[in-house]
């Protein structure tokens, strides 16, 4: 799916956050977002998928406009984030099996990727008592779930330990295989140089 955003601008406060930007992602191409704090990294992702209103120019999705009025354009898009949906009141299960109903997908496959991405024996722990590496394990059933076309992904390897990084690299490389569209924002510039096909920084 291809992604393109154009003559963008977005003001908080009077104050441009963006200012005529323009970007276009290729269908099954992985590309990096970079930049210090401020730049706007987390609000062009919040633009894409929807969340968060534009002032001007266009975001389109495989030609359907980007509008968070509308929702023919985002049920192909997956942002994954710091809050991502997910309920401190309900359990690891329960928060998979709401998303799944939001996006009409399937609960049955909710068992073996809670497994995958190593909560299986945690599905029935409400999820106000998991760590932050546990959220963001829940974060990426979430997305396996959805199973989307398009990955907002917004400094996936946070909370991850060792090992959940090399989960979420594993899963990386699977969305690349199927040649998902992914735009991936880390401050970790070496890793984003050996996962992403391309990197654009924002001042």
């Amino acid at each position: 799916m291809i992604l393109k955003v154009t003559t963008l601008s977005k003001y908080f406060n009077l104050s441009p956050i963006f200012r005529d930007f323009s970007l276009t992602v290729y269908s099954g191409e992985k590309i990096g977002l970079n930049g210090p704090n401020g730049s706007g990294k987390t609000t062009l992702l919040k633009m894409i998928s929807g969340i968060t209103s534009i002032d001007s120019g266009e975001i389109q999705i495989n030609g359907l406009e980007v509008n968070p009025e509308q929702t023919n354009s985002r049920k192909n898009v997956f942002y994954l984030g710091h809050s991502v949906g997910l309920y401190p009141g309900l359990t690891g299960q329960e928060n998979l099996e709401f998303m799944a109903g939001l996006y009409s997908q399937s609960t049955s496959t909710i068992p073996d990727i809670l497994s995958k991405v190593g909560l299986g024996t945690n599905e029935s722990k409400l999820l106000k008592f998991y760590s932050q590496g546990m959220r963001q394990r829940l974060k990426l059933a979430s997305a396996l779930v959805i199973d989307p076309n398009v990955l907002l992904l917004d400094e996936p390897l946070t909370g991850l330990d060792p090992d959940g990084i090399q989960l979420f690299e594993t899963i990386l490389s699977n969305w690349d295989s199927r040649g998902k569209t992914m735009v991936i924002v880390s401050h970790n510039l070496d890793w984003l140089s050996r996962i992403t096909d391309r990197i654009i920084t924002l001042a």
